[in-house]
Order: structure tokens, then sequence, then C-alpha cells
């Protein structure tokens, strides 16, 4: 896949409606055209590309209207997710308030590029998960490198 990937942390700030700028290195990749959503963990905002999401997408298409475990995911991720965004001529988008609200970002935030997708954490709460990442690194590496050879 020729996609550009997100990778970075950028340090921004909410503005008091809720707005934030995307970091400019992110703005080609994400397009006009993106969905704001909850990360698959609950920790963070998540922001997809059109293409990235149209992934996620397909894969809930794929739950039968049966299925009320998969039901209760998909209409609670789409509850969560807001499609059609892009940015502003100053590079800012809104993060609804529902996702600020459930995630808990305060002013100060953290953009975390994550390969094919960008996650906003609380300044906080990354800050925290990034210190513990760091004090288990080498386990993980030895975990994803075990798990997902080349």
């Amino acid at each position: 896949m020729a996609q550009m990937a997100f990778s970075g942390s950028f340090d921004h700030s909410l503005d008091g409606k809720g707005r934030v700028i995307i970091p400019a290195s992110f703005r080609e990749a994400l397009g006009e055209d993106f969905t704001i959503t909850i990360n698959p963990n609950k920790t963070a905002v998540a922001i997809y590309p059109k293409a990235m999401w149209d992934q996620q997408l397909e894969r809930l298409s794929h739950i039968n209207p049966m299925d009320k475990i998969g039901i209760k995911y998909e209409r609670y991720v789409m509850s969560v997710s807001f499609s059609g965004n892009s940015m502003d001529a100053q590079g800012r988008v809104l993060i609804p308030v529902k996702l600020r609200n459930k995630i808990g970002l305060t002013r100060d935030i953290v953009f975390v590029g994550l390969n094919s997708y960008i996650e906003v954490w609380d300044a906080e709460v990354y800050a925290k998960m990034e210190a513990e990442t760091e004090d288990d690194f080498e386990s993980l590496a030895d975990y994803v490198y075990e798990k997902y050879p080349i």
C-alpha cells in the first residue's frame, strides 16, 4: 500500500470551542474527508483518513444483523464516529464534544501518529502511558517481533 504513514508526536492545545490545529506533517496524508472517532482501546480520539475508515466500515458490514454482540459493538462504534470532516483554512478541526467528554480531553493534548491513523490523547494521560511503555519497551519489542515477523 503506497499510503503515507503517520508518525511522530506533537503537543497541541484545544481552543475554547474544542478545535485543534492538525500538525502540518499529518495534513496531506489525512486528506479532506476524514472520520473522527474513538480508538479501539477507548483511551484516545482516533482520526482516520477516508481510505482507512472505509476499511473499518467494510469490517463492520460483515456483522450479521442477528449477531447481538456484533451489533452491540457496531452500534457503539458508529455512535461515536463522526464522518465527513475537513480542516478549515487554518488547518483546524473540531473534536466533537461527545468524544472530548468520553476520553476526558483537557486543554493540553498530544497528537500521535499510529501508522495508518492519528490518535489524540489528553497530555497527562499520554505522559503516564508513555512512561509505562518506556519501562516495558524491551519486552514489548520482543512480543511484536515474535508475533509479527516479516
